[in-house]
């Protein structure tokens, strides 16, 4: 048998991203999975040989250096090449920011992706196997960052513009203080451009506005909080930004159609039903 398998699992952190698996294998010709449908997000990448990749109606012939994401929920199929069989590597992960590595790496919309620097990608899917069989939380998110980072170049062309640099100062500003009660004019003067630039970049960017984004972190953060089981509604209010309960409850409510009490109870239920 000339199949090789690595895998490894169950190292979960419950964080906003979560790596649940990963893995390598060299397949036998047609060796396929599926029509079948995955829980978490899959990434795959091809490092040598061919197949193909089937969903929602439309096949995709991958070769070395490309990407496929399988998206939770949707029915697939995935098959090596009869004369050429692929070798690969993948990684299963979901969370609150995943829509938004999505959008960074050019995936939000597309099944598949080339990956302009395979040699580095690779490096850092290997070493996120090997740290997480040694249970090494903090190293494999590192790799898997450090994966994304290089999808990330590739949808920008592999260059970074100084509106880029912007953008991602925004990000990691708004991620480090959205527990405060910043304003988008703050954002804007710690990275010393005007406010409406900034709005017009980061929108083309995020497809949202700084302050819609800040918003989004904030009740992602909520999210995690409520369902943790150990902090009271008003001090998830105020950890997350929230001037007071009465603000945060409505808000949290008008974006996700529940209040936290109802999301609380609605996540235990579906913990309860696997």
């Amino acid at each position: 048998m000339n199949t090789i398998k690595h895998r490894a699992e169950n190292l979960n952190n419950g964080g906003s991203v979560t790596v649940y698996y990963c893995g390598y294998e060299k397949c036998e010709s047609g060796h396929f999975w599926g029509p079948a449908m995955r829980n978490q997000y899959l990434l795959h990448y091809v490092i040598s040989g061919c197949g193909t990749y089937t969903v929602g109606g439309e096949t995709y012939t991958l070769h070395p250096n490309d990407c496929f994401l399988i998206r939770p929920g949707e029915r697939t199929q995935y098959t090596a090449d009869q004369n050429d069989p692929w070798e690969y590597m993948w990684v299963a992960f979901d969370g609150f920011d995943v829509l938004e590595i999505l959008r960074r790496t050019g995936l939000v919309s597309s099944y598949v992706a080339s990956v302009e620097n395979g040699t580095e990608f690779q490096r850092y899917m290997q070493e996120m196997i090997e740290e997480f069989n040694k249970g090494s939380l903090f190293k494999v998110m590192s790799c898997f960052y450090g994966a994304m980072s290089v999808l990330e170049k590739a949808a920008h062309g592999g260059s970074y513009t100084r509106e880029h640099e912007y953008v991602n100062k925004a990000i990691g500003y708004i991620k480090s203080n959205y527990g405060y009660p910043i304003q988008i004019s703050d954002l804007a003067r710690h990275i010393g451009i005007d406010r409406t630039y900034l709005y017009r970049i980061f929108t083309a960017s995020e497809n949202m506005s700084p302050k819609q984004y800040l918003m989004q972190v904030r009740i992602n953060a909520a999210k995690k909080m409520l369902l943790a089981g150990t902090y009271s509604v008003g001090e998830t209010a105020l950890s997350c930004g929230f001037s007071d309960s009465a603000s945060f409850c409505g808000r949290f409510k008008r974006i996700t159609g529940m209040t936290p009490k109802e999301f609380v109870a609605d996540g235990h239920k579906s913990a309860g039903k696997g």
